[in-house]
């Protein structure tokens, strides 16, 4: 079984009071106490564009915050992270590419400035050397991500068994990388210890999410592989707003 980028980088377990969504005084984008209410806030996709029918709209905030303020699954999984300052296709296209701007841009009190990749927060597509690709981890058609099952998803954030290309082998992105059992770029290892609160958190946040496409995919080529794209990165794809080419810096 190939293996390949998998679910995404979490740092730590963190197993959480979910109360005190609300805080009276509170400016619009200020850092806030509440690690649910912080995680709604620094979604890149805003509440009211999460599928919340049939969850704990808590459990949803406590993944949003796991996935976004401490396991950074955005950096491997959506590609481009950010677009530029003034793309209009981004979350806030006065702020740009954080990594882009200067120290002072940054409060040391209120949420990052960052014009996010809205549109394909979440899809994959990022490759990493010639055989690897970030899944897309936003819902299927079963309304899954990699149509795992909550069980499936946390054999997977335990062990490493890339259960989706088990599941799955005719996904494109399951022909790349070494034949290997386990998942060889997401450092499964780290957060094996998770306990299962903060693991089901995450999962319902991916759950929540809507679905999206990838800018790039297989066919578009990454480094050392056939087709279009076989000597540069991520050349391939069509040049448009929201998945501009080549990429910005990330």
């Amino acid at each position: 079984m190939n293996t390949r980028s998998i679910p995404f980088a979490l740092v730590s377990s963190i197993t959480l009071a979910l109360g005190g969504i609300s805080h009276a005084g509170d400016n619009d984008d200020a850092i806030s106490s509440s690690l649910v209410q912080q995680g709604f806030d620094i979604s890149p996709v805003p509440k009211a564009k999460l599928n919340l029918e049939g969850k704990d709209p808590a459990t949803v905030g406590l993944g949003s915050y796991v996935i976004n303020a401490v396991g950074g699954c955005s950096g491997c999984h959506t590609f481009p992270q950010y677009l530029e300052k003034g793309d209009p296709a981004g979350s806030n296209p006065t702020a740009g590419d954080p990594f882009q701007g200067m120290p002072l841009t940054q409060s040391r009190s209120h949420r990052s400035l960052a014009n996010y990749n809205v549109s394909h927060y979440l899809a994959g597509g990022r490759c990493f050397g010639p055989g690897f690709m970030s899944f897309n981890l936003t819902p299927d058609p079963t309304g899954r991500p990699l149509g795992l099952t909550e069980g499936e998803f946390i054999k997977v954030m335990r062990t490493g068994e890339d259960v989706h290309c088990a599941k799955s082998p005719s996904d494109p992105i399951c022909a790349l990388g070494p034949d290997t059992p386990l998942l060889q770029v997401m450092p499964w290892p780290t957060f094996h210890n998770m306990p299962d609160t903060d693991l089901k958190a995450i999962y319902a946040y991916l759950t929540a999410l809507p679905p999206a496409q990838p800018c790039n995919t297989p066919a578009d080529g990454c480094p050392g592989l056939s087709g279009a794209a076989a000597n540069s990165v991520n050349d391939a794809y069509p040049n448009t707003l929201d998945c501009p080419n080549p990429a910005p810096p990330q």
